[in-house]
């Protein structure tokens, strides 16, 4: 069968790459690619499953990308008609291709509905019911007798639980031979379980195909992020404004009921010293809370956690809801034993203040202000005018398209956001073409229902498609498919848009944001609440294609974001002596903000600033100044200044050539070695302070020419020449290894290499890290902009290389709870200092790992001692060491952890 399954194109250096390390990938029975969009990883899943030359079951994420699978072998691989590919699970092929909810659906003894997914106006999504284990074994049996031996998943990053299930029992029951997953975009933003549960079905990361490699070699286009901002309506401040106030209002309500500060006090005094050990932010939470009351705080917690009355913080939105929490959720019952009527009034008093939802409390967190950010109609405005910026700059050959969350069908007066509400927004502007293109609508402007027709004859379905007037606007018709025909009629569309009738389509990102192909689009917005590194990256992925028919395409890539503008009163107390910063309340001003900065850290392009990396992170399209502002000042930012940043972003975008220079530049410093990677990096965001060696090497070197100087000088006065030489080797003998440290540790750069040094070492030890060592190379730069430092290593494998990421993260970053903790004592600046660190949870599985670490600390840095957390010791240093947690190689708050290409 090898034979028939035989490439008839030219394979790409990237893909040729994978296939020359295909055997050593193979071995351990799963290889795991990851592959940017238009990167032709179906083509490759293809030639691996030929290259194996084993009956193949091929998963895809929806039917669409099911039927691209089939078309790519019989375009690409079939040299003559052959019938070897079976999309149904129950009479499988040599190479059988179906859907992850057609695998579910047969195990429950159902048929897979072969309709698209509608995308409905609210949140819930129906999924089938627990699959059925006789049906579930016959499926099984069919494919034992099939010979199935290969199971190859594409997309499988976003399956839902019942999809999951289904998987695992396929696996646990067929026990393929060989696994091929096929992925554009990991869960990197998933928590630990959930990537354990990836990482398991997949396999480690074999190979890494990246954007700017594609772009690089002219398969992806250059293209670059833009963001604008809108402002929320009056409306819509109005009611957050009222929500905020009801939560000041309840606040002040309990800060002055002194039955409840009595039912506190007696709970701290009457809990253990293991109960606040437990949970000591809890009890700070409700000592903030006495605190702010000018309330006398239970000595045995002060006592208990070494600290004082006026050391306790401010009772801040943080403390605020962990102490609410504690009070209506987490021992709620505990508390109402020493009085349940008034606890339970309170609740309920929270609850009508929309203060708790679903048993959990939120305060300026509040889920129905950020929807009503999120949502907010006066990214409405921005869509209009990204659309009007665009016409004017590419005219005719415009090819945009608008994903949005939902289609708000019934929403006839623009209340909302959603797609009718988008294409009612811009329906009338001059000399552009508009489309509607959703699972459940379609829209078409008259003047394009001709050549409409003419492809519906061409395809023979004419019955299956009915075209009709929409009702609202005469001007366009309204298209909706008979017997299961929507995918041909949702490939119809985008030919039409492809030969550029139409300029604009607006859509859903259920439908349009994966497996949709128009390589024709140069710009894209992204009106859709989604802020996964997965889907988003996704949507991204829609824009970035290369078009044949206009190879010189570069395209912008447009980001919404709603601000809500201080009033006056409120700059006027923000500003007040009396003042304390109140950093959720900035959050939710920039709560849409705060959104897009979680994707964009999946999101790869040249910075806009020099010196034009190729990097992640917002931080590379924001001028400095708007950044500044942004992380550290939010109380000053005015309207002025995003609308200063929206015309920054306007003049960017207008010069798509400059976009493409930049994508020059930096892919000329990415890869201008032989060996090109990826370098992942962990980026401080504040100034970093001298090491220990620094201060301290000087004041020994000063005491030891002091003294063994002294000598020296004494005994050649003397004429006793092998005196001065012993005083002289004694100078050297004390200094040899100080000096030693102080090379490798005298600057912020050096001591971070150190610690990712020792890091390494651990985890090689472990067999975490399987690379060399002698072909490791770890690098740290410092930034002089902002005094940060990008750690960065070459030549692992991505996973190796997200591990050692993650650990450099744990010991950076502020300490949380950790097993164990590293504590460093010396002279920083001639005043003694005491720093602690977390040692990486991996790490301090063992204690065997643990001692492994500190000899190599003590190796390549110097002295420390390592405690265990988990005794009543153990937790009060841990306290301490919380409280106390500052570095002298690092004062920030958090680490960063970018992709730079360099």
């Amino acid at each position: 069968m090898k034979e028939l399954l035989k490439f008839n194109g030219k394979w790409r250096k990237y893909q040729q790459r994978v296939l020359d390390c295909l055997q050593g990938h193979l071995a351990d029975n799963k290889i795991h690619i990851v592959a940017a969009p238009g990167a032709g990883k179906t083509t490759l899943g293809i030639e691996v499953i030929a290259r194996i030359n084993k009956p193949t079951i091929i998963l895809a994420p929806t039917i669409t990308i099911r039927n691209q699978w089939k078309q790519r072998i019989i375009d690409a691989f079939l040299s003559e008609t052959k019938d070897i590919i079976s999309t149904n699970i129950k009479e499988p092929n040599f190479i059988t291709i179906i859907t992850y909810q057609a695998l579910l659906a047969s195990f429950c003894g159902k048929e897979e509905n072969e309709e698209e997914l509608i995308e409905e106006d609210n949140e819930d999504k129906k999924t089938l019911s627990r699959f059925n284990k006789e049906k579930a074994s016959e499926i099984i049996s069919i494919l034992k007798n099939a010979k199935i031996e290969i199971l190859c998943f594409d997309e499988a990053h976003h399956l839902r639980n019942e999809w999951w299930k289904a998987l695992t029992h396929l696996m646990e029951e067929l026990k393929p031979s060989q696994t091929i997953s096929l992925t554009a975009t990991p869960p990197y933003d998933s928590d630990i379980t959930e990537w354990e549960r990836y990482e398991s079905l997949c396999g480690e990361i074999d190979e890494v195909i990246s954007i700017p490699e594609l772009v690089q070699n002219n398969d992806l286009c250059p293209h670059q992020d833009f963001i604008h901002f809108s402002f929320l309506r009056k409306n819509e401040t109005e009611e957050i404004n009222k929500r905020l106030s009801k939560k000041t209002e309840f606040i002040n309500s309990i800060l002055e009921n002194e039955e409840l500060a009595q039912i506190i006090i007696k709970h701290i005094e009457t809990s253990t010293d293991e109960d606040i050990l437990e949970e000591p932010k809890t009890y700070i939470s409700m000592a903030s809370y006495l605190n702010s009351k000018q309330n006398d705080i239970p000595k045995n917690l002060l006592e208990l956690i070494d600290i004082k009355k006026s050391e306790i913080p401010s009772f801040n939105n943080e403390l605020q809801k962990l102490f609410l929490s504690n009070l209506f959720v987490k021992n709620k019952e505990q508390f109402c034993k020493e009085n349940e009527e008034l606890i339970t009034e309170l609740y309920n008093k929270a609850k009508v203040y929309g203060l708790i939802f679903n048993k959990s409390v939120y305060l300026n967190d509040n889920p129905k202000i950020k929807k009503q950010i999120a949502n907010s109609l006066g990214k409405l405005d921005s869509i209009k005018e990204i659309v009007e910026i665009e016409h004017n700059s590419l005219k005719k050959n415009l090819r945009m398209v608008i994903l949005t969350d939902y289609i708000k069908y019934d929403v006839m007066d623009c209340s909302a956001l959603g797609v009718i509400p988008i294409w009612q927004t811009i329906k009338e502007q001059k000399d552009i073409s508009l489309c509607v293109l959703t699972g459940s609508v379609i829209l078409l402007h008259k003047n394009l229902e001709q050549i409409l027709v003419d492809k519906l004859k061409n395809k023979t379905l004419e019955e299956d498609i009915k075209i009709s007037e929409f009702d609202r606007d005469t001007n366009y018709i309204r298209i909706t498919a008979k017997n299961n025909k929507r995918s041909y009629l949702v490939e119809l569309i985008t030919q039409i848009f492809n030969e550029g009738h139409i300029n604009i389509i607006v859509g859903t990102q259920a439908l349009l944001g994966e497996g949709w192909d128009a390589p024709c689009i140069n710009s894209l917005i992204l009106s859709s609440t989604v802020s996964s590194y997965m889907l988003s990256n996704q949507m991204r992925g829609r824009a970035i294609r290369k078009d044949r028919n206009n190879p010189e395409k570069i395209a912008n890539i447009w980001h919404l974001a709603s601000i809500k503008i201080l009033s006056d009163l409120e700059i006027l107390k923000s500003i007040l002596p009396s003042a304390t910063k109140n950093e959720e309340e900035e959050q939710i001003q920039i709560f849409d903000y705060l959104q897009l900065k979680e994707r964009f850290k999946g999101y790869e392009a040249p910075s806009i600033k020099e010196p034009h990396y190729i990097e992640n992170g917002i931080e590379r399209i924001i001028p400095d100044v708007y950044n500044n502002i942004l992380e550290f000042n939010l109380g000053k930012i005015k309207e002025t200044d995003f609308k200063g940043i929206n015309s920054y972003m306007k003049a960017n975008a207008q010069n798509r050539n400059r976009t493409k220079e930049l994508w020059e530049k930096g892919l000329t410093k990415a890869y201008n070695a032989p060996e090109k990677s990826l370098r992942s990096g962990v980026n401080t965001t504040e100034k970093m302070e001298q090491f220990y060696y620094r201060g301290g090497y000087f004041y020994m070197l000063f005491l030891a020419l002091a003294f063994f100087g002294n000598f020296a000088y004494l005994a050649v006065n003397t004429k006793s020449i092998n005196m001065a030489i012993f005083f002289i080797f004694c100078f050297i003998a004390t200094m040899a290894r100080p000096t030693y440290k102080y090379l490798r540790c005298s600057s912020p750069e050096k001591i971070m290499r150190q610690i990712g040094i020792v890091i390494l070492e651990t985890l090689y030890s472990m067999g975490e890290i399987k690379t060399s060592l002698q072909n490791i190379n770890i690098q740290c730069k410092e930034n002089k902009a902002d005094k940060s430092i990008f750690f960065s290593i070459k030549n692992l494998s991505p996973a190796e290389n997200n591990l050692l990421i993650k650990c450099m993260r744990e010991f950076l970053d502020p300490i949380e709870n950790p097993r164990y903790i590293l504590i460093r004592k010396g002279l920083l600046k001639y005043i003694k200092t005491t720093d602690y660190h977390a040692i990486p949870s991996i790490i301090s599985q063992n204690k065997k790992n643990i001692s492994t670490f500190q000899l190599l600390w003590k190796k390549y840095i110097g002295k420390c001692d390592v405690k265990y957390t988990r005794t009543k010791g153990g937790r009060k240093l841990l306290i301490k060491a919380r409280k106390e947690a500052f570095s002298d190689l690092l004062r920030t708050s958090k680490t960063k952890k970018l992709s730079r290409f360099e």
